[in-house]
């Protein structure tokens, strides 16, 4: 689940989940939310792979998404999957499934470090992410 709250120049991102790898798999959908994709060019999937490692599961997360950004501007796909082939909270391999679009009605230019944390608590994860837009 996950709410976005718009600004001026940023959009705020809060993101829940079970685990943590559906905190990510959620933070993705909601980054292609955000975007706006507009109008599917293909029926076919398309797919990205990533691999990653970081210091925390928190900075794992923000170069995830930018890597997602990154790809999505450079092949026009809006991601709504992933398909994680390993993960732990510093280090993944996945795939980023999507459908290839015209364009995106938003220009999302960053996932921000700012004031980024990935939790754990009661009601499972959490992080609440700032997009630059």
């Amino acid at each position: 689940m996950w709410n976005i709250d718009h600004h001026t120049a940023d959009v705020r991102l809060t993101i829940t989940a079970g685990t943590l790898s559906e905190l990510f798999a959620d933070a993705v959908r909601a980054l292609t939310a955000v975007m706006e994709p507009e109008g599917s060019t293909s029926r076919n999937d398309a797919a990205f792979a990533v691999r990653l490692d970081a210091a925390d599961s928190t900075a794992l997360l923000v170069d995830f998404l930018n890597e997602a950004l990154t790809a999505s501007h450079i092949h026009r796909v809006a991601f709504t999957g992933v398909d994680f082939q390993s993960f732990v909270p510093t280090k993944l391999a996945a795939t980023l499934i999507g459908q290839k679009v015209r364009g995106f009605g938003e220009d999302v230019k960053s996932v921000t470090y700012h004031g980024a944390r990935v939790t754990f608590g009661e009601g499972g994860w959490a992080v609440t992410l700032v997009l630059d837009i």
